[in-house]
């Protein structure tokens, strides 16, 4: 795609079956923090998290209207297919993140440390294999913390950003499509305003999003929190 700005049919197909393999390929098996055994991935790490990403960048960089010429199809299709996929990649990591992870953690890790096998005999830690199986289940649980903290860091740090001002590039004043594909992405209805507050925001191009009587609620709400986090400014508003 960079190379030489578009693309030939065929390669658009490949590009698509891609796109299509990779968002719909199952992730990683989670770490085991109770096994004594090494997780099968722990080589690999996060690359799963990471090539679902990478769909996202690619969905994000194409030219649908090129790619529609290439492949012989309303471009329309193409914009739906696109939404679709990154709904779905969304929806996948938010159902994998557990947010109170954190509060159950620090127990965790108490009892594998006190798990740990005694030493009398002075050896360095890791010497016999009561040692290696401690440091498996430690390293599972690094990693599976590790890994569920991603799943939040990648949506709402890149995916977000990228997922909503898409729709609203191939969806302009059609609200109903955008929140349609909103909550295929995991997101409830008390949930979609405030995504595109923190994404896309407020602003001409979105304005249609906030139409009807509850955008009109949620806009006076956002207003009164920027008033109450900024007084001074409120006060010289008013003025």
């Amino acid at each position: 795609m960079r190379r030489h700005g578009t693309m030939t049919r065929e390669e658009a197909c490949d590009m698509l079956w891609s796109l299509y393999l990779i968002s719909g390929a199952p992730m990683y098996e989670a770490p085991d923090y109770d096994s004594v055994q090494p997780w099968l991935y722990k080589d690999e790490r996060d690359n799963d998290i990471a090539a679902k990403s990478g769909v996202i960048s690619a969905l994000s960089i194409m030219d649908t209207k090129q790619m529609s010429r290439n492949l012989g199809i309303h471009e329309q299709r193409l914009k739906h297919l696109h939404a679709a996929y990154a709904a779905a990649i969304i929806k996948r990591l938010k159902s994998l993140h557990l947010p109170d992870f954190g509060k159950k953690e620090t127990a965790l890790k108490d009892e594998i440390i006190r798990s740990h096998p005694a030493n009398p005999d002075g050896n360095v830690i890791g010497s016999d294999i009561k040692d290696y199986e401690w440091t498996h289940r430690w390293n599972n649980l690094v990693t599976f913390s590790s890994r569920n903290s991603m799943y939040h860091s990648y949506v709402s740090g890149f995916m977000e950003k990228i997922f909503v001002p898409m729709l609203v590039k191939y969806f302009p004043d059609q609200a109903g499509e955008v929140v349609k594909y909103i909550r295929k992405a995991g997101y409830g209805d008390g949930e979609v305003l405030d995504l595109i507050d923190r994404t896309a925001g407020y602003n001409s191009n979105t304005a249609y999003l906030y139409q009807g009587k509850s955008g009109e609620e949620h806009r006076k709400k956002l207003q009164q929190k920027i008033r109450n986090s900024c007084p001074a400014a409120s006060r010289n508003a008013n003025k």
